[in-house]
């Protein structure tokens, strides 16, 4: 769910109180994979109905055969207006695939609240006015939230990595992945123009799809690996086993992080 090398020239992000448009991609309709029982298992999770869903329809499956230069999106998730090369600039690398700084800095967002939470039980005080520079046993609440926005990162990485690996997905970068979003909020501003039906929200945010996407994406990870273990059912990897699969893989990728671009997210 996930990316250019050019750098940045420092200036942060203009903040913004409301959510505002960010890039706008213009790329040709994606190309779909079909995915029966995961599909049927996430729409039933999502309470969607199924009755009204189809592969050959919905555009959240992981397959885009390209990625294409981006001017303004809406990716409602919280990260302020910033230049092109600021969105993909990576932030850091999973086994070799960039972090995105615009995908790095809107879960960071996501991640205040528990971030606060366990700084405040660690004795910092989220009314200080320095709250993110203060000490709590030898770092900050800031890199508390840092830390804890890499983690999740390193898992999703080595989770689309695995997928692209087994065919799921072609392009598992974050530039794809704000394509996929694009494509799917156009399809469905257009089937109400059109007054048919949709099933699911309006339209997607940033934060929603990723969420969306990601399930759908363990999902057939987990129907992959139970067949590769000699399951020809179509039943699923149990999540036990599914999660100590994903620790693992976690625990032994290579992770190297920008330290310039690293040194100065901020909580904001």
């Amino acid at each position: 769910m996930c990316a250019g090398t050019s750098a940045n020239d420092g200036r942060k992000p203009v903040r913004s109180g409301r959510i505002r448009k960010l890039l706008l991609l213009r790329l040709k309709r994606n190309t779909y994979i079909k995915v029966p029982l995961t599909t049927i298992i996430l729409l039933l999770m999502l309470s969607i109905p199924l009755s009204a869903c189809s592969a050959s329809e919905h555009s959240a499956d992981w397959s885009v055969t390209g990625r294409a230069a981006p001017d303004q999106a809406a990716v409602n998730g919280g990260v302020g207006v910033m230049r092109e090369a600021e969105m993909f600039t990576p932030v850091a690398w999973v086994n070799g695939e960039p972090v995105a700084y615009g995908e790095f800095k809107t879960r960071m967002l996501e991640l205040r609240g528990e971030a606060v939470a366990e700084a405040a039980e660690k004795g910092a005080d989220p009314a200080a006015r320095n709250f993110w520079a203060s000490d709590i046993g030898g770092r900050t609440p800031l890199d508390l939230l840092k830390e804890k926005t890499l983690h999740l990162l390193v898992r999703v990485k080595v989770q689309e990595i695995a997928a692209r690996k087994a065919g799921i997905v072609q392009d598992i970068g974050y530039e794809a992945f704000l394509s996929r979003l694009d494509a799917e909020n156009r399809l469905r501003s257009s089937r109400l123009r059109s007054g048919e039906p949709i099933y699911g929200p309006q339209q997607y945010s940033e934060r929603t799809y990723f969420r969306y996407m990601l399930a759908n994406l363990e999902l057939a990870l987990r129907e992959r690996l139970a067949r590769d273990e000699g399951d020809s059912s179509g039943k699923l990897l149990d999540e036990g086993r599914y999660g100590a699969w994903l620790e693992g893989e976690a625990a032994k990728a290579e992770v190297r992080v920008n330290p310039a671009l690293y040194g100065r997210l901020s909580a904001d």
